[in-house]
């Protein structure tokens, strides 16, 4: 019988060009490209920008800026004031906070829930508004004010709101829920078998908190006088209301009035020294909690931390917290709305010198109309371009474990540790006339880049966080059963994300739509916004109608952080009964 040669099976395979070309085509691989230009033209740009034209003069490297930074005498005052102002309205902050968020999480105070979202409300306030609201209450012709004046039958009174001791209160009262929110966490989640311990052995309530659980919370609370003190260093609003008038200047109002002259070398180098202050202070708190990490806080299994009864105390503690709320929450506010019907800037408070009018021509004017529109259109755009680009780069990083991504994240939460007059002199430089594309300085545009840089941070951590809760297994059934990953992230992960999204997307829109020290230095004739436009009133003495503009303001941005907050709180019920979060069986 004849032998029959048999075909040989060769292997099928694709040529070189053909693999590249496929790699190419990878959507983690396009997806990539897209938002590392994305970063670069946002973000890594205008910082190339401020830090290298800061050593730049004449088109050559010279120190001639710094020089001049530290030539002048008032800019070394700007620079102490800065720190000694910030230092002394964090540590008030840090008290406040830490006694406030002991009280609402640890104790047996009545009415927990309402007075932790009464604490919590001066973090949706703008601090602006804050300012405006404390100069109506405690200033010359303040609410609190006229009533001394008739109660004591004085001609002044024993406090100014218009001086640094000024500026430290309300910023310590504006930034104290940065340390309550972290303190409160590391309370709620604490192992309480340590203080047990003491407890079994006789120790006392009181020698417990100081031994035990101060120091098992001490990394929150530094964590939380970090924001404090880093959004303190970098406040414009309350130093510009509360200090400008009386020749009182920290950094940021230094860099806004050289930018008004214009001085652009002077106010690039005064930004790159409050870079140095951020990140200084973060190394320094990072020391400082060096000794901590011996404490355990989070056990890892469920935990049910102890309540402290107050006793015959209880009554007295829940009064001192009420006149807590109602003194640095309540007040403001109220002083802030009575003020906009007032005829006139220290009017007595009666029904004949209650009027509409203030309303009214805040309406009338195009300047302030068109500020609403461009809020509310900057902040809706901002929210939506960064949730859609951020959620995509955090999918790149935890579920499609795509490596180079993690430049992405880190390029895109450095914004985040920087001051916002950083961001806004980052910007002039970058967009003035930029060697390639349009010039978008004098344009809305400019502000729609900067609050995308600024809060692009904003929205990696809300991605981020709903991403590593959702359980891989969902996705690997589909994948199993023959999905591609295109296939998989459409139809599985971004559904799940939406939770996620929707929460970034109202942060991100509550914190641009209110924005200020970005805005103040780089808005123009056109592009005003609410914040630049209150700022503006205020600063040419119209009180009465910047404080009827935040007025018309303040629903909306409450509105939206009790819906972020019911979103929150949603996921997490939606998440545990679902079984979605890591580390649970599905």
């Amino acid at each position: 019988m004849p032998h029959t040669a048999r075909p040989i099976a060769v292997p099928r395979t694709l040529d070189p060009l053909s693999a590249a070309l496929q790699r190419m085509l990878d959507h983690r691989h396009l997806m990539f490209v897209v938002l590392s230009f994305f970063v670069f033209i946002t973000i890594v740009y205008p910082l190339l920008q401020v830090s290298v034209r800061s050593f730049i003069v004449d088109g050559a490297a010279s120190l001639a800026n710094y020089e001049q930074v530290f030539g002048l005498r008032r800019n070394y005052v700007a620079i102490w004031n800065s720190i000694w102002v910030s230092v002394l309205a964090t540590v008030l902050a840090a008290a406040i906070g830490v006694v406030s968020a002991f009280l609402v999480q640890r104790t047996d105070i009545p009415a927990k829930n309402l007075f932790r979202a009464l604490l919590v409300l001066p973090f949706a306030i703008p601090p602006l508004f804050a300012a405006i609201g404390w100069v109506q209450l405690a200033g010359p012709v303040g609410l609190v004010s006229q009533a001394w004046r008739w109660l004591f039958a004085a001609g002044t009174v024993p406090w100014d709101v218009y001086t640094p001791w000024g500026i430290i209160f309300v910023l310590a009262v504006t930034k104290y829920p940065f340390v309550l929110i972290t303190v409160a966490g590391a309370l709620q989640r604490m192992d309480p078998s340590l203080e047990e311990a003491a407890r079994s052995a006789g120790v006392g309530t009181w020698r417990i908190m100081r031994d035990i659980t101060l120091p098992l919370v001490r990394p929150a609370i530094y964590g939380g006088a970090l924001l404090a003190f880093v959004s303190s260093i970098d406040n414009f609003g309350i130093p510009a209301v509360l200090g400008m008038r009386v020749h009182f200047y920290v950094l940021t109002t230094r860099i806004y009035e050289a930018l008004t002259v214009p001085n652009m070398p002077l106010a690039t180098a005064m930004s790159m020294l409050l870079v140095g202050l951020a990140l200084v202070s973060m190394v320094s708190f990072r020391y400082a909690e060096g000794g901590s990490d011996k404490y355990t806080v989070v056990s890892g299994k469920s935990v049910t931390p102890n309540v402290v009864r107050l006793g015959r105390w209880r009554a007295l503690v829940t009064a001192g917290l009420v006149i807590l709320v109602i003194v640095i929450v309540v007040l403001p506010l109220l002083a802030l709305t009575l003020t906009s019907f007032l005829r006139y800037w220290g009017a007595d408070l009666s029904w004949a010198n209650m009027t509409l009018e203030h309303y009214a021509a805040v309406l009338q004017t195009a300047a302030a109309r068109r500020g609403i529109v461009n809020s509310l259109l900057l902040g809706a755009a901002a929210a939506t371009i960064l949730v859609a680009a951020t959620a995509l780069i955090s999918y790149l990083t935890v579920k499609a474990k795509y490596r180079a991504a993690h430049w992405l994240d880190v390029a895109g939460i450095t914004p985040f540790a920087l001051p916002g007059s950083v961001i806004g002199v980052s910007m002039i430089l970058a967009w003035s006339n930029p060697p390639v594309g349009p010039t978008l300085y004098g344009t809305i545009w400019i502000l729609l880049v900067a609050y995308i840089m600024r809060y692009m941070a904003f929205g990696l951590q809300t991605t981020r966080a709903t991403l590593q809760q959702i359980h891989g297994s969902l996705e690997e059934a589909a994948m199993t059963a023959g999905a591609s990953r295109l296939r998989v992230l459409k139809d599985i992960t971004l559904p799940l994300l939406r939770p996620g999204m929707v929460a970034g997307w109202v942060l991100i829109f509550i914190s641009a739509f209110n924005e200020l020290t970005v805005s103040v230095l780089i808005w123009t004739s056109g592009s005003e916004t609410i914040g630049v436009w209150i700022f503006l009133m205020t600063d040419s003495g119209h009180t009465e109608r910047a404080a009827g503009l935040a007025v018309l303001t303040l629903p909306v941005i409450l509105v939206l952080y009790l819906l972020m907050q019911w979103l929150a709180r949603l996921e997490e019920r939606r998440a545990e009964r679902a079984g979605l979060t890591e580390g649970k069986e599905k």
